[in-house]
């Protein structure tokens, strides 16, 4: 793996906020995949488990309560720290834990059991009966590999279930991307923008649903909303390489993580089908550009930190660090060229 990364995830897991929760779960991630900080991210793991909830939760799950962004304050529920499930997951892949798989039990029981739409979405956060893009990235892959790992079919359905319901309510066909946020009562979005980072987490959530199961009934969904978001986005790529932080505002800022997401995403979807491979030339250039940036440290500047959308300020964030390295990874894997 480049050397870059291999600082990217150094700094991430240098700098990491024991009750960062959700932030955390894509620097995890990329700690097994690329096989580089797997005893850091096992610290981790054990950690999120011993401050597990009783409502299944993981890793403190604390509410926030911030000015900024299109919210005041967020409860979490066990929906939220569901990412971190995925890498929980992976670890048990590599090693059975009693400890951990207990953990993992209480999440999927939690979250199965969570607030829920009156379609059957679950929810983001307690204040209100609403839907988050993110939440694709959050709870579908984690459910999906609970459900493989343990045999159990309701987990595994349920994953493609919640891709299905959340694009239902958040993906504007016409224009082939999704929108940030549905509140169901009043019915309305209160964020509602094509913000890159909430399409970065779709995409993601499509390419590794169908790593974990692509023959699931479900799959063909995944594939066609994956693959037009992603072609869709590439229409959007600015000049630089990068993605700007609202996809159709040229005039805001542009943004790492959204970009690095892109990248990661593509390089897996050429290689599952779902896009064609010339699209690899513009995950490449994307990738390139952010990397050009990359502090000495390891550091990823230039992330929208949360809660994400219009007017947040910019800095660096644990899954920026991540994408970063899970971006190399799959580009490195699937070969090709910048353009």
């Amino acid at each position: 793996m480049d050397q870059k990364a291999t600082q990217a995830l150094a700094f991430g897991f240098s700098h990491l906020g024991e009750r960062d929760c959700w932030m955390k779960a894509p620097l995890l991630t990329a700690a097994y995949v690329t096989h580089d900080g797997v005893e850091q991210a096992d610290r981790a793991l054990d950690r999120a488990v011993a401050t597990q909830r009783s409502d299944g939760s993981l890793a403190y799950s604390d509410a926030v309560h911030a000015p900024g962004g299109h919210i005041r304050s967020f409860t979490p529920l066990p929906s939220l720290s569901a990412s971190l499930g995925y890498p929980l997951l992976l670890s048990l892949a590599r090693q059975e834990n009693a400890a951990l798989r207990a953990g993992a039990d209480r999440l999927a029981q939690g979250l199965l059991a969570t607030r829920r739409t009156k379609d059957g979405g679950i929810c983001a956060r307690a204040e209100a009966p609403e839907l988050w893009v993110d939440f694709t990235y959050l709870i579908c892959p984690f459910l999906a590999l609970y459900g493989q790992q343990t045999g159990d079919r309701q987990a595994l359905d349920e994953a493609f279930r919640q891709f299905a319901i959340h694009v239902d309510h958040l993906f504007d066909r016409r224009k082939g991307l999704a929108r940030h946020a549905w509140c169901e009562r009043p019915d309305h979005y209160p964020q509602s923008t094509f913000w890159t980072r909430g399409n970065g987490w779709l995409i993601c959530a499509a390419v590794d649903l169908l790593d974990v199961a692509p023959d699931h009934p479900g799959a063909n969904l995944v594939r066609q909303i994956g693959g037009d978001a992603l072609q869709s986005m590439a229409t959007y790529q600015d000049a630089s390489g990068y993605f700007t932080h609202i996809l159709d505002d040229p005039t805001s800022n542009l943004e790492a993580s959204g970009t690095l997401m892109y990248a990661y995403a593509v390089a897996r979807a050429v290689r599952q089908g779902v896009v064609p491979g010339d699209q690899l030339a513009s995950a490449h250039r994307a990738f390139a550009v952010v990397a050009g940036g990359v502090e000495p440290s390891g550091k990823v500047p230039g992330v929208a930190v949360p809660p994400g959308g219009p007017g947040v300020p910019f800095d660096w964030a644990p899954f920026g660090q991540g994408f970063y390295a899970l971006a190399a990874h799959a580009l490195d894997q699937a070969g090709g060229q910048a353009a």
